[in-house]
């Protein structure tokens, strides 16, 4: 597959998406943009290859350190600590965006995928969140709409460290990734209605209730439906938000604080 690839005149974008895939799987996410590199140098023309090189950013991949926490996207590596959060249903039901794993190899495949692929393929980025050291929760951003520059963030971190600086610092990372790494113009959040330390956390932070959402999540722990409080946070009230200003003045990855512009419809040359 890779000589068929890197030797032909014009490579067939399905090949290319496969062969990099497989080369990201095998080899690792360095070696195929090293892969890339010659190609695009080759075929500086060609769009699918310009895409894709672009697109593989280590932003996507690197862990991100804000405050006392960091962000590692989640892998196979965190199998053990995800499942035992998907068995705690008190914990997944306070998380709107925490999807059902029936099975652990249902989990583990997830878990491969999501720690492999671009964001474009995904539309979504999982990461779980560290402090000294040690797994205290989880952050995702989900529902990544570059057309509309719109994701939803979700985050969820365990008892003992819910109530610390470990939370604000989380989010923090989240939104900065959102709106600078990803560009989003508007950012997203469902909050259980029970969950008021949450809700009043994220107004602090520059988040406006938008609406009730009645009855709009099952509750395994309660055995009922559950409200949500929708929230959301636009690009200007970021940028002007007293409290989370103070907050991002806290020790960070540069990376975050870097702006980027994605195309409206990423990898619009490889849908065949």
């Amino acid at each position: 597959m890779t000589t068929n690839v890197t030797t032909r005149a014009t490579p067939e974008p399905r090949e290319l998406v496969a062969w990099l895939q497989h080369t990201r799987s095998q080899k690792g996410l360095r070696a195929a943009r090293e892969a890339l590199l010659p190609l695009h140098r080759r075929h500086p023309d060609n769009p699918a290859i310009s895409e894709l090189f672009d697109w593989h950013d280590a932003c996507w991949w690197q862990p991100l350190r804000f405050g006392c926490i960091s962000l590692e996207r989640q892998a196979a590596e965190h199998f053990e600590f995800v499942w035992t959060l998907a068995l705690d249903t008190d914990f997944s039901s306070k998380l709107a965006q925490f999807p059902g794993f029936p099975t652990p190899k249902e989990l583990l495949e997830e878990l491969t995928t999501n720690e492999q692929s671009l964001v474009p393929e995904i539309n979504a980025i999982h990461w779980v969140v560290f402090r000294d050291g040690t797994p205290i929760g989880l952050a995702a951003i989900v529902n990544i709409n570059f057309l509309h520059r719109v994701a939803t963030l979700s985050l969820g971190v365990l008892p003992g460290h819910d109530r610390s600086m470990a939370v604000a610092d989380a989010f923090c990372a989240s939104l900065m990734f959102a709106f600078n790494c990803l560009g989003m113009n508007k950012v997203q959040s469902r909050v259980s209605i029970s969950n008021d330390h949450a809700t009043q956390l994220q107004k602090r932070l520059g988040f406006t209730e938008e609406a009730c959402l009645k009855q709009e999540v099952w509750a395994e722990s309660d055995n009922r439906y559950q409200d949500l409080i929708a929230l959301s946070m636009l690009r200007d009230e970021f940028a002007t938000n007293k409290v989370l200003q103070r907050q991002i003045r806290r020790r960070h990855d540069p990376m975050l604080d870097q702006t980027r512009a994605w195309p409206r419809h990423p990898l619009r040359q490889l849908r065949v």
